[in-house]
């Protein structure tokens, strides 16, 4: 089979999976990565006589809970809510198996806790043509804007491969910057993650000067994205999805789940239950104080409003 039939086929594929945007790249060495001795500057110190990066996006632009704006309702963010807080994985599984089946190898990328993924996937996906990094140092497509949950394979396949690269398209804008309250993005392109509110809320030290500006937050934060003006049409009207239809089926559950009186009374075992699948590697311990802070927050904004 040639490489456009067999191109066309992983995205006939991938387009009956529910993925939104799908880029082929070379599979050479990223020699701009800035972790220049980590294996994931280089797809063949994985996967020898790599061919091909497959890099997947998901729209994830739909995933919010209107009663975010209520302080009585934990925050988190799309990322958080979609399953997809560390990498796209499960879906990609039926493109690398389609692939095995023609005789290749292939091996789907998958971050944890514990080890990185095998990938700089968004270096990927800009090589790819899905988009380009912005200043907030995320990758920022045309049409999705940062609502991108990213996923990638890496196969001794050779398929038909990106050849121009997306312009970067920030221009002289900065609204990114000039949104983050700890300015964690002080340098254009480069996230500070010391200085990070996202990395607080999923880590032990939680400084005041981040508690202070946390207001109903428990497990991300998204201040640079719904700043950045590729992101505007997609905060009012969400692009709609496969993803997109079905998540909004069920906002009243989770609405339910997140509402912070629920959420406190929350055990280890049921935050394993009911939020365990989102795959965050947020340990409850971390969790559960991200919600306290929160509750604590929102009886005080009712106490101020009531007197």
């Amino acid at each position: 089979m040639g490489k456009g039939l067999l191109s066309e086929k992983i995205r006939h594929l991938a387009d009956s999976i529910g993925i939104d945007a799908l880029g082929f790249a070379e599979a050479s060495e990223f020699t701009n990565y800035a972790l220049s001795h980590s294996q994931r500057r280089d797809p063949e110190l994985s996967l020898p006589d790599a061919k091909t990066i497959i890099v997947a996006g998901i729209y994830i632009g739909g995933l919010t809970l209107p009663a975010w704006i209520n302080p009585w309702y934990g925050r988190t963010s799309r990322l958080y809510l979609s399953e997809f807080f560390l990498d796209v994985v499960k879906p990609l599984e039926s493109i690398a198996a389609f692939l095995r089946d023609k005789g290749y190898s292939a091996i789907v990328c998958e971050s944890s806790e514990r080890e990185s993924s095998i990938l700089p996937l968004k270096l990927a996906a800009i090589r790819a043509g899905l988009g380009w990094q912005g200043k907030n140092s995320l990758l920022i497509s045309r049409k999705y804007g940062t609502f991108l949950a990213l996923g990638g394979i890496v196969t001794d396949a050779m398929l038909e491969h990106n050849t121009e690269e997306e312009p970067n398209r920030c221009g002289t804008c900065n609204k990114c910057q000039e949104a983050c309250p700890l300015a964690a993005l002080e340098q254009p392109y480069i996230l500070n993650i010391n200085n990070c509110l996202s990395y607080f809320l999923q880590v032990e030290n939680f400084p005041e000067k981040a508690q202070d500006i946390s207001e109903n937050r428990v497990g991300d934060c998204e201040i640079c994205q719904e700043s950045c003006p590729w992101n505007r049409k997609h905060l009012d009207n969400p692009l709609v999805t496969k993803m997109t239809e079905s998540f909004q089926k069920k906002i009243g559950d989770w609405e339910d789940i997140f509402y912070l009186p629920n959420l406190v009374k929350m055990t280890e075992k049921e935050y394993e239950k009911v939020l365990g699948h989102l795959n965050t590697d947020i340990p409850y311990n971390i969790f559960h104080r991200n919600v306290l802070l929160a509750l604590e927050k929102a009886k005080k904004i009712t106490e101020t409003a009531n007197q």
